[in-house]
């Protein structure tokens, strides 16, 4: 119970199982490269259902079809909402991996305060993502007792769960984050509380 006696609020924070060339090619935010499940991925997202239950009041998404599809199992209602989208990499949108990596400076590399700092080409920089993730943090768990589940991506939820806690990006980001895999978080008031991470 919150301070006033009343239930917290209960997010759950779902990264959507792994997509079609994961690992492959760089999918963002943008409409360039938008891929969804295969088989593998279709299997998480059963799994994850039965791991996390199907009590939700709520069931939003990222607009990304990868997202959407990962929460589809539950057979709710889905509404999209655009703060959980994953980060746009500007020009490196749907290119391969194996161009981008030996682009990026080695010391973002060896650094996560420099990770966290650093932007690719017209994309979006993490300080964004994380205003925008807060936001929605605080609309949806805004009432009390309220259950919601939310598909994402790596970079939001750990924002995220780094806005609730008070941690800054850089260590926000290096939080364990896997494919179809949940951290819950619950709202008490003014207070947050990690109930699990990467379950």
């Amino acid at each position: 119970m919150t301070s006033a006696g009343q239930p917290p609020a209960r997010l759950v924070l779902l990264r959507h199982a792994v997509p079609a060339e994961a690992g492959e090619r760089c999918a963002g935010r943008g409409g360039v490269f938008d891929p969804g499940l295969e088989t593998l991925g279709r299997e998480q997202a059963a799994a994850a259902v039965q791991r996390l239950g199907r009590e939700f009041d709520l069931v939003v998404s990222s607009p990304a079809r990868r997202a959407r599809e990962t929460v589809a199992p539950w057979n709710l209602p889905v509404e999209v909402d655009e703060r959980l989208a994953e980060r746009s990499f500007g020009e490196w949108e749907g290119r391969p991996w194996t161009e981008l990596w030996p682009q990026v400076p080695a010391e973002v590399l060896a650094s996560a305060k420099a990770y966290a700092a650093f932007t690719p080409p017209g994309g979006e920089p993490y300080d964004a993502v994380a205003e925008r993730v807060q936001d929605a943090l605080r609309d949806l768990t805004a009432e009390p007792g309220r259950r919601v589940l939310a598909g994402t991506h790596a970079g939001p939820l750990r924002l995220a769960v780094g806005a609730a806690l008070g941690l800054p990006p850089a260590v926000a980001l290096t939080l364990c984050a896997e494919f179809a895999r949940a951290t819950e978080l619950e709202r008490h008031g003014d207070r947050w509380v990690l109930v699990g991470l990467n379950r």
